[in-house]
C-alpha cells in the first residue's frame, strides 16, 4: 500500500490529491514521501497538530518550485495577485501558459529547454509546482505552433515530462498583458486535460470548444443523438483520423493501416448514416464539432 493511499485512508479521500489531479492546487499544502511521491493536503482540513505531524515523516514542498528574482516576483504579483510593480523588464511580447501533467518533474530542465529554444531572456513565472507562464519578449518571428509542439515532444521523450501549452496573443503593454492573461488562462483551464490528445492550444484552436461550452447541453445531446448516435465507433474513429490528417485520404488510410478504397467505403457508409460527407469543407466542420462535443 502506497503512502498516499494510507494518508487517504487516514485523512479522507477528498482531502488528498496527487499532482496530476484536476483540482485547484493552490488550496493544498504539498509534501513528498520518502519514495518520492508528491501529493497535496487540503489547507482547510489541516489543523496545526496534523500539519506538525505530517512534517515529522514527510518533506514539505514550496508552493512554487524555484527561487525567484525581482522580475519574476513582479510578474507573479501582476498576473496572479493584480499588483503592479516597476520591475517587469519585458513590456511587449506574449505569454505561453503551461501545465505539466507528470508525477516526476525536473523544473529547471523544463525551463532550460524552453530558454534554449526561444531565448535565455524568457521569464518563467510559476503559479504552483505544476503550472505557470513563460513571459516571452518580442522576437521576429515568434516560434510557430509546430516548433513549440516539437519542443513539447522532445521534453517528453528526453525528460519524461508530459506538458501542454497555450500560446497567448502578443501584448503591447503591461496592462494588456494582464488582461490577456486573465482571458487566456480561463480558456486554457476550460480545455486542458491530462488525457487530452492535443497538447498545444491557441485562441484559434480553442474557439470551437469555447462555443460548445456556451451551448445548451440539451442541444448538444440532441445533435449527437440525431446525427451520430447510431454510428459505430469504428466509423467515428475513421472520420476523426481523417480530420486529424486535414482531409488527406492517403495520409488517413496509412494512419488507419487500411487501403484507400477501404477508407472510401467507410466514409461512404458514414455519409449514408449521417448525411454528412466529411471530405467536404462544410460537413467536415460539422463532423469536427460533433466529435469534439463528445470529449467535453
Amino acid at each position: 500500500m502506497s503512502e498516499i493511499h494510507k494518508l487517504r485512508t487516514l485523512f479522507g479521500q477528498e482531502h488528498i490529491i496527487e499532482d496530476t489531479d484536476e483540482k485547484n492546487r493552490e488550496d493544498f499544502l504539498w509534501y513528498r514521501t520518502a519514495k518520492g511521491e508528491e501529493f497535496g493536503v487540503n489547507k482547510a482540513f489541516l489543523t496545526t497538530e496534523s500539519e506538525q505531524l505530517l512534517q515529522v515523516f514527510l518533506t514539505p514542498l514550496a508552493d512554487r518550485p524555484t527561487e525567484e528574482d525581482e522580475i519574476q516576483q513582479a510578474w507573479y504579483e501582476l498576473l496572479f495577485n493584480n499588483r503592479t510593480s516597476d520591475h517587469y523588464q519585458i513590456q511587449q511580447g506574449r505569454l505561453l501558459h503551461f501545465q505539466i501533467n507528470s508525477k516526476d518533474i525536473e523544473h529547471d530542465l523544463f525551463v532550460e529547454a524552453f530558454q534554449n529554444m526561444l531565448s535565455n531572456k524568457l521569464i518563467p513565472v510559476w503559479k504552483d509546482r505544476y503550472s505557470g507562464v513563460f513571459v516571452e519578449g518580442v522576437r521576429e518571428p515568434f516560434a510557430t505552433t509546430n516548433e513549440l509542439n516539437e519542443l513539447l515532444l522532445t521534453i517528453e521523450s528526453d525528460f519524461y515530462m508530459n506538458a501542454s501549452l497555450f500560446i497567448g496573443s502578443p501584448f503591447s503593454s503591461i496592462t494588456e498583458a494582464k488582461s490577456s492573461f486573465d482571458i487566456e488562462s480561463s480558456y486554457y483551464d476550460l480545455i486542458a486535460k491530462p488525457t487530452q490528445r492535443i497538447n498545444i492550444f491557441s485562441l484559434t484552436s480553442v474557439l470551437p470548444t469555447l462555443l460548445l461550452h456556451q451551448s445548451r447541453n440539451e442541444d448538444i445531446e440532441y445533435y449527437q443523438d440525431q446525427i451520430i448516435g447510431k454510428v459505430e465507433p469504428e466509423l467515428l474513429n475513421t472520420v476523426k483520423v481523417l480530420l486529424d490528417c486535414d482531409l488527406n485520404l492517403t495520409a488517413a488510410s496509412k494512419k488507419l493501416f487500411i487501403h484507400r478504397n477501404s477508407l472510401q467505403y467507410r466514409l461512404e457508409k458514414f455519409t449514408d448514416l449521417t448525411g454528412l460527407d466529411p471530405k467536404t469543407f462544410k460537413d467536415a466542420i460539422t463532423c469536427h464539432l460533433l466529435l469534439l462535443s463528445q470529449e467535453i
